[in-house]
């Protein structure tokens, strides 16, 4: 279920009370099962029983809204306490008088439940999503818990979509210092240690094999993951050995590849992968162009000299036509 928030962002602004009620229509369609559902979870997580089902679902057949806002602040609140009150879960006690306070207008909503709210619903999510992230907010120290402030969406999550510059950014630590603490690809939620590994096979992948060197998005990623890489080099001390003495079957393989290939137009050598450290034979074009390869395994070299044929040729061609 999603509230459809690009119906308002054209429209009149809406206070957060009017928020709060824009967010009923999510439940209209819902069926009796759908509610019991909900009203279970809400019995479970609150009062760690199924006794308070009745109760809850009560609640939500008058203003269901208000229900989750309440559950929301019980939530927010246990891992970021008022100023002077020391973190503790909060109950099903303290949900359903914050429902009663905020239907009976004794109460406005503060902005962060209402975001928060908000968040769940449109991305269709769950309250163990925001249990998670309060939780990872709590901990990671960038805001104190009991201070007053509390954290917001859009200040501890990015979407995936706007990281185009992510390796030109720092990478991981660079969302960090933003403030970052997740990235939302599709739905699916990374920390930003997590997305940089998941970023990083992604560009391996592609570095592996035959790429098209016209495509201008692959060759940024390409280019500014290598400068990232270049960034995260060890001191030479500690890489120097490591490059020095190599596995006899790297050796092995780099001989071959030397024997195999047009050494004029290629240069081969080997390197530390960031982060990992892990050795990757590193193939690259010596043209001006000069595109790379970073080839991990006996499957990746095997494949890379496969295409080696056609590269043989396309640079045959070329150098014809000139």
């Amino acid at each position: 279920m999603t509230t459809n928030e690009g119906d308002e962002t054209d429209g009149p602004f809406l206070s957060l009370r009017d928020q709060v009620a824009a967010m009923k229509r999510v439940y209209e369609p819902a069926t009796h099962e759908m509610l019991e559902a909900l009203a279970l979870d809400y019995s479970q997580r609150f009062n760690q029983s199924n006794e308070n089902v009745g109760v809850y679902l009560k609640r939500m057949r008058e203003h269901p809204q208000w229900l989750h806002v309440a559950a929301v602040d019980a939530l927010v609140r246990t891992w970021f306490p008022d100023p002077g009150r020391r973190a503790a879960r909060l109950q099903g006690g303290w949900v359903i008088k914050k429902y009663r306070e905020y239907v009976e207008e004794l109460e406005e909503p503060p902005a962060e439940m209402v975001a928060w709210a908000e968040w769940i619903l449109n991305g269709g999510l769950t309250y163990n999503h925001l249990e998670w992230m309060l939780e990872v907010a709590a901990r990671s120290g960038s805001i104190t818990p009991g201070e007053g402030k509390r954290p917001l969406p859009h200040e501890v999550i990015t979407e995936a979509e706007r990281l185009q510059a992510f390796w030109v950014a720092g990478g991981a630590q660079g969302l960090e210092r933003s403030g970052y603490l997740f990235v939302d690809l599709d739905g699916d939620f990374y920390t930003p240690q997590d997305y940089e590994r998941y970023r990083q096979v992604a560009v391996n992948e592609v570095l592996s094999t035959p790429y098209d060197p016209s495509d201008s998005q692959v060759m940024y990623e390409i280019q500014t993951y290598l400068a990232w890489a270049e960034s995260q080099r060890l001191p030479a001390e500690e890489e120097q050995p490591l490059l020095t003495d190599l596995p006899r079957p790297l050796q092995q393989w780099v001989s071959a590849l030397g024997k195999r290939i047009d050494t004029g137009h290629y240069s081969i050598g080997v390197r530390l992968a960031p982060r990992s450290r892990r050795r990757v034979i590193e193939i690259r074009e010596k043209s001006t162009f000069g595109q790379v390869w970073h080839l991990a395994n006996q499957q990746q070299i095997l494949q890379w000299l496969q295409q080696y044929g056609s590269f043989s040729v396309e640079q045959e061609l070329i150098h014809k036509s000139s």
